[in-house]
């Protein structure tokens, strides 16, 4: 840093990105209090006007008063450790420019939320209150709140409403801050809570295995409590080995299926001690299940071959593999390659296919070395992964589309996985940001390479790979010599020229479905079209009534007697009369999953 904090006699100041729609920093002052703690990513709080409590970060630190304000001090640093790093910073900075927002935006959007703090209002008594003669009269409920704010320093407005037996308590708090007797200020608090667990263990001297003789004399006429006590003996093997004592057992594990009664008799007298850990709110798994082995097909080996061929010369591969092909172990392989190497990895998936499923097998291979992020996580969870990347405990990480703001600081290899898929693209609020995109300009930052996989590409990626700015590798067989499914086009205006269809379903589908059924197997069929119709006309003029906002033909659906805009969520009646040549001829055209129920 370009600064010497050791110099006191200068003025310092730091330039602040707040997550505000801003177009620049803004300046505030550093208390000679918090100079040690300052650092280029850091966390701080800041006012921001009259009233607004902000979470800022640290973008530059100089000693250049602003000439046009007066410079705020900064209220407190939040970090020890810098909670963004230079990688994001640049990152931050290129996305503005790019999807033409504010950085701010893009802080916003790329900080979680357990890392803003937040503020509280709450009140106390007015320290500078007089009323000698005492002629300010006081309501019975406001004698109440002052008597509770005398034992208690200070009070939130839920607190208030409880305490007075109304639903709100705004209007007393209203009055007496009119009368001068109380006082409203903001507590700062950070979102992020640890996750903490409640254990217990044996206290001295019983926990040495040489008095658990005397320990159970003492116990003799107590059957409970004794109970209890060879209840955690064997929960946690203290017998055959005394040193387990010292990590204890949870307390809810202990007292399950228990009277609470005899366990705090036990804590009374001395002989179990409870105490309180931190924990990680993720599973963890054993060192065993890290790197277990997957076994590559010949042709999945070439492939995973070939892209490491090409990525001596080329910054991104796309693996054009068809379903079923096995690209997944592909990807494994490359990310213990990576691993083994001592770079991080990032693998992004669209929110729909981030299941269950791939997140146990990819635990299975890679422990907890391996961190998720995702948007069904709470607050605490993200702030986890996020804080397990800059601690190092999480060097490989698969998520969504917002994985790409983690703090990465040694990125080796990017998979973005279902490349084409439309997910990955936010479209409100700002910023604006396609995640396959900007995971490529990401990856150019760490020096690192981008791996693109999907079975039915995207047209930009496709094209980019054909041009040879990307290197591209083909899987054109499944795994296991799997064959595909056979696929039939019929002709349907023919079936209705020959008036062989059957409803809406042609005479080869329903023979299929008639033998599926005689042979008691089942049938699914996928009609990706929602409403009765995907659209209405009139058999005179051909005019389809189109959304106003969208420019899209409007969905039928006969259920709610509307049309409906697919786009926007916008509704209208049904047309008796054509708008456009007032005919009264109007049909519907195709058939949707709701026309099929019926």
């Amino acid at each position: 840093m370009e600064f010497n904090k050791e110099n006191t006699k200068d003025r310092l100041f730091a330039d602040i990105l707040l997550p505000l729609p801003l177009p620049r920093p803004f300046t505030y002052h550093i208390p000679d209090t918090e100079r040690e703690k300052v650092n280029i990513g850091s966390r701080v709080i800041v006012q921001f006007g009259k009233k607004r409590i902000l979470t800022g970060i640290i973008v530059k630190v100089h000693s250049i008063e602003p000439d046009v304000y007066e410079a705020k001090d900064i209220i407190e640093i939040l970090d020890d450790t810098p909670s963004v790093n230079a990688f994001q910073l640049k990152l931050f900075e290129w996305m503005a420019e790019y999807y033409m927002c504010h950085p701010g935006e893009v802080l916003n959007a790329a900080l979680p939320s357990g890392l803003k703090v937040s503020s509280e209002s709450k009140i106390q008594l007015n320290p500078n209150f007089e009323d000698l003669e005492e002629k300010i009269p006081f309501a019975d409920k406001e004698l109440l709140i002052i008597e509770m704010l005398e034992k208690k320093e200070a009070l939130t407005f839920d607190e208030v409403s409880l305490i007075v037996g109304k639903k709100s308590g705004s209007s007393l708090i209203k009055s007496l801050i009119k009368k001068d007797r109380i006082i409203v200020f903001e507590e700062v608090k950070e979102k992020f809570t640890p996750k903490i667990i409640k254990k217990v263990r044996l206290c001295p001297p019983y926990n040495q295995k040489e008095n658990m003789q005397e320990l159970f004399t003492k116990l003799e006429k107590k059957p409970k409590q004794t109970d209890l006590l060879l209840k955690y003996i064997k929960l946690t093997g203290f017998l055959e080995n005394p040193d387990k004592n010292a990590n204890g057992i949870q307390k809810s594990q202990l007292i399950e299926e228990t009277s609470l009664s005899p366990y705090i008799s036990l804590v009374k007298a001395g002989i179990f001690e409870e105490y309180e850990v931190v924990v990680s709110r993720f599973e963890e798994d054993s060192e065993e299940n890290i790197f277990t082995e997957v076994s590559l097909s010949e042709t999945q080996q070439k492939a995973k071959d070939s892209i490491l061929e090409q990525f001596g010369e080329k910054e991104a591969v796309l693996l054009h593999g068809i379903t079923g092909s096995g690209k997944t172990e592909i990807y494994i392989e490359l990310i213990k390659n990576v691993l083994s190497g001592g770079s991080q990895v990032l693998y992004l998936l669209p929110e729909i296919a981030l299941t269950t499923q791939i997140v146990q097998r990819l635990r299975k291979i890679f422990g907890d070395k391996m961190g998720i992020y995702h948007s069904k996580f709470s607050d605490n969870e993200r702030v986890e992964t996020w804080r397990g990347i800059i601690s190092g405990r999480f060097s490989f990480v698969v998520g969504v589309r917002s994985s790409i703001f983690l703090p990465f600081d040694n990125l080796g290899l990017i998979i973005i996985d279902e490349e084409h898929e439309t997910s990955y693209k936010q479209h409100d609020p700002a910023p604006r940001y396609h995640a396959r995109d900007t995971a490529l300009m990401l990856a150019r930052m760490h020096h690192s390479k981008t791996l693109l996989g999907s079975a039915t590409p995207s047209v930009e990626s496709y094209f980019q790979a054909m041009n040879k700015k990307w290197g591209l590798v083909e899987i054109t067989q499944r795994f296991g010599n799997a064959k595909l499914p056979q696929l039939i086009a019929v002709d349907v205006r023919k079936e209705k020229r020959d008036r062989k269809l059957h409803g809406d379903f042609t005479s080869l589908l329903t023979q299929q479905i008639e033998k599926s059924l005689h042979e008691r197997n089942q049938v699914i069929l996928f009609q990706n079209r929602r409403g009765y119709a995907p659209y209405i006309s009139c058999e005179d003029c051909g005019h389809i009534p189109k959304c106003d906002n969208c420019a899209v033909s409007l969905t039928y659906h006969l259920y709610h007697k509307e049309l409906r805009c697919h786009y926007c969520g916008s509704h209208e009646s049904i047309p008796t009369r054509c708008e456009a040549c007032g005919s009264n001829k109007i049909k519907t055209v195709g058939l949707g999953t709701e026309k099929n129920r019926r």
